[in-house]
């Protein structure tokens, strides 16, 4: 059997016999008739020294028209009886309520005999008598109201179940949280995070942190790998490639202008390639977690402002332009470097897809969403937009659609996955949608620094 199983059945199953146990000590220790005449039995006592009063001062006949008046106004039957169980009134009584009233005058104690048609009540030390009180008994719904009888039963149960109620949903839910987190932080690209150490015991929750761990590991495993693999084959590139640069120098000073063409062609093809060995080491670069110690202050609309200023003196000489609005100073922590980079992919990449004679436009603004303060950096292009399917993919590494945005536009399909992990680095996020009216609209979204005002 499962031992979670096990934990569930044995909490619940201990709650309900606590519950249950205390409610059949309450039914044993406990008399609702007796508990309430205790309460009221110094209002019954007055009512029975009234009685030796006008049996004092009227005889026999005052004692009737008092207990007749008393009757009326409390609702009781009241009876004086001597110490061998006799009525002082003359009233014939049954012998079981004698009896009652001899064991009440022989204990000193109160009695109480509930039953069909109401409840007696012997009462002794009413000065030389012992007093009989009946009275019908309370209705079940009665009972039940009964605010004497009701709270500390509902109140002990509401404390008995609500503690250990807590302590399972505390010790269920407890691992739970600890693992979300956990996937928070590998989400994050945080692939060094282990939970089984705080994960205690020997259950199905800690096998499952086990697993967890065991399946983290096996990740930054592969991650490391694929980094690496990356990382060794761009600088292995790197060094054929610079000989390559030199044979091609030395080509073309032996060959005649008739080479120059393809010399040229060669040329560029070799520059494309270390463009694009720059980029992956800049992807295998951006997949790390960002340390502290390289978190500095970073003034958004001077990032921005600067970089639209570099992108349009490029974008000029394409019959294109880049607009910037960025009115307010917001302020974010993170790598300026990192972060410039990213914000350049983008709008490099809107550059090369806007229509000539059009400008990319570039906004920042605040945003403010239950007291949380994020800038938003809108980058727009005229350009022919995207298939919705795509809207998502363009963020993969080497991902290309089958249209204008290929190949031949110059891109190398790691730009905006580069900036995406960027971003994320940052505790950020970028989305891609269709622009009303036609082109492409990328967000970028970061978190300002706590404090910030706009």
């Amino acid at each position: 059997m499962h031992k979670l199983f096990i934990k569930i059945f044995l909490w619940f199953w201990l709650a309900m016999t606590l519950v249950g146990a205390f409610g059949i000590v309450m039914a044993l220790t406990s008399d609702p008739f007796r508990l309430d005449v205790e309460r009221k039995r110094e209002a019954i006592r007055a009512l029975g020294l009234e009685l030796v009063e006008a049996l004092e001062q009227g005889g026999q006949n005052g004692l009737l028209a008092k207990s007749a008046e008393l009757r009326q106004k409390s609702g009781r039957q009241l009876f004086l009886l001597r110490g061998e169980g006799i009525s002082v009134g003359g009233e014939r009584l049954p012998p079981r309520v004698r009896n009652l009233a001899l064991i009440a005058a022989q204990t000193g104690e109160i009695q109480v005999q509930p039953g069909k048609k109401g409840v007696w009540v012997a009462l002794p030390d009413i000065g030389d008598y012992t007093l009989l009180a009946h009275s019908a008994p309370p209705s079940r719904l009665e009972r039940l109201l009964n605010p004497y009888h009701l709270a500390p039963r509902l109140l002990a149960t509401f404390l008995i179940t609500g503690v250990i109620c807590y302590l399972l949903a505390r010790s269920l839910t407890a691992p739970i949280e600890k693992l979300r987190l956990a996937t928070r932080k590998i989400a994050a690209g945080d692939f060094s995070t282990r939970v089984r150490a705080e994960v205690p015991g020997q259950n199905e929750l800690a096998d499952l942190a086990d697993d967890f761990d065991r399946m983290t590991e096996r990740v930054e495993t592969l991650v490391d790998a694929q980094k690496r693999l990356l990382r060794d084959i761009s600088h292995e590139l790197r060094s054929p490639l610079a000989r390559l640069h030199i044979a091609l120098e030395l080509v073309r000073q032996k060959s005649g202008p008739e080479a120059t063409s393809p010399l040229d062609r060669i040329g560029r093809e070799a520059e494309r390639l270390n463009e694009l060995i720059g980029q992956l080491l800049a992807l295998t670069q951006s997949e790390r977690v960002l340390p502290k110690s390289e978190r500095v202050p970073i003034d958004l609309r001077d990032l921005v402002l600067e970089i639209a200023a570099d992108a349009d003196f490029e974008a000029r000489g394409h019959s294109r332009s880049v607009r910037a609005t960025a009115t307010q100073p917001l302020h974010t922590a993170g790598n300026p470097e990192i972060l410039r980079r990213a914000i350049e992919n983008v709008v490099r990449n809107a550059i090369r897809h806007t229509v000539e004679n059009s400008a990319v436009e570039i906004d920042l603004q605040q945003e403010v969403d239950d007291d949380v303060h994020t800038a938003v950096i809108t980058i727009r292009d005229h350009g022919a937009g995207l298939a919705e399917q795509d809207l998502t993919r363009i963020f993969e590494p080497f991902y290309r659609v089958s249209d204008a945005r290929d190949r031949q536009s110059g891109g190398t399909g790691i730009g905006l996955a580069i900036a995406e992990r960027a971003v994320r680095l940052h505790n950020g996020s970028v989305t891609a949608a269709n622009a009303q009216g036609g082109g492409l609209l990328v967000t970028i979204r970061l978190p300002l620094d706590a404090g910030e005002e706009g």
